[in-house]
């Protein structure tokens, strides 16, 4: 990682120039695996004195970043998957979990809240904290754990169990058009509904197999991206009212705690109440009613929040930006579903560094600010190992 700040482009081009991971100033560059050509094009971006925010593994801006409120976003279930966060477990000194890989919504609830919540433990870690959470369908248990409304204690439970009661057997179609567009197909359908109003150009549909192909028959542009998603729950729509109790009983369960932070809800568009009695009913009709994430977003972004970032894998980036568009924010994602969890939570503390906020990169071994590369790559390298060692000496004493 190649991060650089200086008082004024110029200074910055030759810090870039000399490739040194130095200095101070409200102009910020991170490059991640500054290759030559990636390199020349911070250069050039520099030179023009233009924000970039993450295309190509770049981030600049040419003076103070964003101000505004950061929020922290977690994905629910999502097509993509990414890799086990083993590596970052190590980092926090945690031991590995079980990641099956398999494809069952048991497992795929339990392998997203249990990414999320490493995540989360790890950004707090390096002080990025937030001034809210969100999630998106099942995210919304991993903000209420972020911001403590459910206690840690209850998590394995929800995780376990949340997966396994049973369901019914329908399907979701994401669709790129707006919801009211995508409503439309379903008109005449009585066993589809919309489920997911994600943003402008992304909407999702649930129903029986058959009916919903029928809606997608519909779409009479062949431009238009259109996806059956691979797994089942009726999750955001009426016909999971029939199975509700398995889900209500696992909430009877939680002592529920006052927050942290807000909580909002991508069910009412606002933040989820205090008193026990509406927010438990409201964690009901999170499971019955339509997510309404593009409205959340910019009802977020309306009060003041400019940074997201996403704790976890998922597609939520890209619903950001496509909601936001031109008006000032920041996106950026802790988890990747194609590189290692740690270095995509490296990459995410970097582009928050170069948007001006203060997270501890020491710890993650990279330069600090006004840091020496390589004295913190060896440092970071002398951790890993000692934790490593410590894991197989953990080991071989339990089997003695």
């Amino acid at each position: 990682m190649l991060l650089a700040a200086a008082r004024t482009p110029d200074e910055l081009l030759d810090a870039l120039r000399s490739r040194r991971s130095a200095g101070t100033g409200p102009c910020r560059v991170a490059v991640f695996d500054p290759t030559p050509e990636r390199v020349d094009q911070a250069a050039r971006l520099v030179a023009r004195g233009e924000s970039w925010r993450g295309g190509n593994d770049l981030w600049f801006t040419p003076g103070p970043g964003l101000a505004g409120g950061v929020v922290f976003l977690f994905p629910g279930l999502d097509a993509r998957t990414g890799p086990a966060p083993d590596d970052v477990r190590r980092w926090l000194g945690l031991p590995a979990e079980p990641w099956t890989g398999s494809d069952t919504l048991g497992a795929r609830t339990q392998a997203a809240l249990r990414l999320n919540r490493v995540l989360d433990a790890a950004l707090r870690r390096v002080k990025i904290v937030p001034d809210a959470v969100a999630g998106h369908s099942a995210g919304e248990w991993s903000a209420l754990f972020a911001a403590g409304t459910f206690p840690a204690a209850a998590f394995e439970d929800l995780a376990r169990d949340m997966g396994t009661s049973p369901v019914p057997d329908v399907v979701f179609a994401a669709v790129g058009l707006p919801a009211r567009a995508a409503a439309q197909l379903a008109e005449d359908e009585p066993r589809v509904v919309l489920s997911h109003d994600n943003a402008p150009d992304q909407s999702v549909l649930c129903g029986d197999e058959d009916a919903v192909a029928r809606c997608l028959d519909r779409i009479a542009d062949p431009a238009v991206p259109r996806r059956v998603l691979p797994f089942r729950s009726g999750f955001h729509t009426p016909m999971l009212a029939p199975f509700l109790p398995g889900f209500t009983t696992v909430f009877d369960r939680i002592v529920l705690e006052r927050p942290a932070v807000p909580v909002w809800s991508a069910t009412t568009v606002r933040p989820y109440p205090d008193d026990e009695a509406p927010l438990r009913a409201l964690l009901e009709r999170h499971l019955l009613e339509p997510v309404l994430f593009r409205s959340l977003v910019e009802r977020l972004h309306d009060g003041g929040a400019r940074v997201f970032v996403q704790v976890g894998c998922g597609s939520l980036p890209r619903l950001v930006a496509a909601t936001l568009a031109d008006r000032p924010h920041a996106v950026v994602s802790a988890g990747s579903t194609s590189r290692p969890q740690l270095d995509q939570l490296r990459w995410a503390a970097a582009a928050l560094w170069a948007e001006g906020r203060a997270p501890d990169l020491g710890a993650l071994g990279l330069a600090p600010q006004g840091g020496d590369t390589v004295a913190a790559a060896y440092e970071a390298a002398v951790a890993t190992v000692s934790a490593s060692i410590d894991e197989v000496y953990r080991n071989w004493k339990g089997r003695v």
